[in-house]
């Protein structure tokens, strides 16, 4: 459930004090759990946009419990945020209803480190045109885009959001009566977005998981095969199923398919 949408800078967040804050007041910190001891794993700038999903108690920050989740899959004081929280739902029920259409911050990095950044349009592998972090675009000049070239890392952070989105809907059309955590979901996203949905809609992947074999088992076998293009193995494609299947095994608590459920 997205409960709301702020801008850093513009509407909402206040980050200019403290632990959130760098020492020249532009970032504001989102960690992995809601802790001030939690790993940072994104760093949120001046102009950046931000989905709330929920909240949650953790550690007192200025005499604050309060902690935001957002779509990133990351966490945020109360303390430097101004937000209306009368309507925003606990993170114990969030999206329990549907599947999530974003994926933890794991996952996210992983895209970024595996696709690499570029602010203008190149061409990839096959020849695509892409820009930001692995967006592909429908026109050589990727005049399409709703932002001005070259693309920040920020705006690249959007796009990437927007394909994750995509790539979401396309999983959930495609995957029948199972349960996947944050960690699969994220693993099977980026794969998804790799290869592209009607491949990964037909795959041996995800029929697998449709007839109810271990998940843990089928994506062991089933995501390296997708390593060869044009008939010869790439070492980058290898690096990138290997992330994927390691994030695929590593546990969570936190469910992400049929229902949306984060648990921290």
């Amino acid at each position: 459930m997205r409960v709301g949408q702020v801008i850093i800078g513009l509407a909402g967040i206040v980050c200019v004090r403290g632990d959130s804050a760098s020492d020249d007041g532009q970032l504001l910190k989102c960690r992995s759990s809601p802790s001030s001891s939690g790993l940072v794993v994104a760093a949120l700038a001046d102009g950046d946009v931000l989905d709330i999903e929920c909240q949650t108690h953790g550690t007192s920050v200025r005499g604050s419990p309060i902690w935001h989740r957002t779509d990133r899959g990351c966490f945020v004081s109360d303390h430097f945020m101004s937000v209306n929280s009368e309507f925003e739902p606990q993170c114990s029920s969030v999206d329990a209803t549907r599947a999530c259409t974003g994926i933890a911050a794991q996952g996210l990095q992983l895209i970024e480190q595996h696709t690499g950044f570029v602010a203008r349009p190149r061409a990839d592998v096959s020849g695509r045109p892409t820009i930001g972090f692995g967006h592909t675009c429908e026109s050589q000049n990727c005049a399409e885009v709703p932002v001005s070239l070259p693309v920040s890392q920020i705006q690249a952070r959007e796009l990437l959001r927007m394909d994750v989105r995509n790539a979401t809907v396309c999983l959930a059309q495609s995957l029948g009566p199972i349960t996947l955590n944050a960690n699969q979901w994220a693993s099977l996203v980026s794969w998804t977005l790799d290869v592209g949905c009607n491949m990964a809609a037909s795959s041996q992947l995800v029929a697998r998981l449709n007839r109810g074999e271990p998940a843990n088992a089928v994506a062991a076998h089933e995501l390296p095969r997708w390593t060869i293009f044009r008939g010869k193995q790439r070492d980058d494609l290898v690096s990138r199923r290997s992330a994927e299947l390691a994030l695929f095994q590593t546990q969570s608590l936190d469910t992400s398919y049929p229902h949306c459920v984060i648990r921290n």
